[in-house]
């Protein structure tokens, strides 16, 4: 298998938007989902009952359900997403300034040689 070096000299600001933007995404999936299971296995152990009446003894009104727990992790999830599509082209803006005074990220490709068989 032949190798070569290769060096990332500059990435673009917006290919790193887009790569962020489908991260945070998937990423807020993945949260919304957690989030869910946790709700129901603490509501399943009876915690939420216990919150909702140390609340109710406290003399607050405002119980804890699935709707205000699941939108309060929907606007933290929305807020990682948006830091992530924000600091994604940031953060290769910073990385093409070091990369134009370091030389950039050298890796090395391995080309795969594919052999055909001749039939007779």
């Amino acid at each position: 298998m032949a190798t070569r070096d290769v060096t990332i000299n500059k990435v673009t600001p917006f290919s790193a938007f887009k790569v962020g933007v489908v991260m945070g995404l998937i990423s807020l999936v993945i949260w919304l989902i957690a989030v869910t299971i946790l709700y129901v296995g603490m509501d399943a152990a009876g915690i939420i009952e216990q919150v909702n009446s140390l609340i109710g003894g406290v003399g607050g009104e405002q119980l804890v359900g699935f709707g205000l727990v699941f939108s309060a992790a929907g606007l933290m999830g929305i807020i990682g997403t948006v830091m992530m599509a924000v600091l994604a082209p940031l953060s290769v803006v910073i990385y093409n300034a070091i990369a134009e005074l370091l030389g950039g990220l050298s890796i090395s490709v391995a080309d795969e040689v594919k052999q055909v068989e001749e039939t007779a």
